[in-house]
């Protein structure tokens, strides 16, 4: 149940983007919970700790933006 509107929540995947001081960080096909009432985009606690190690290892390599598979990079 979505915290925000109380609507139903499906399996999905989505396109989480980051911007960073110097850069812009975006992870293609990321797992997530998606309202179909309100659009709103959950991660659980893996997910989540996922994307948080893709954007810290690739903000120090990338100058200006990146696009990635997180199919790929979680693995």
């Amino acid at each position: 149940m979505c915290f925000f509107c109380k609507g139903k929540l499906n399996e999905s995947t989505t396109t989480h983007v980051v911007t960073l001081d110097s850069c812009i960080i975006i992870i293609k096909n990321v797992p997530c919970m998606h309202c179909e009432q309100c659009g709103e985009t959950y991660f659980n606690d893996y997910v989540a700790e996922q994307l948080e190690r893709i954007v810290n290892e690739l903000q120090s390599v990338v100058t200006e933006i990146a696009v990635v598979n997180y199919v790929d990079k979680a693995a």
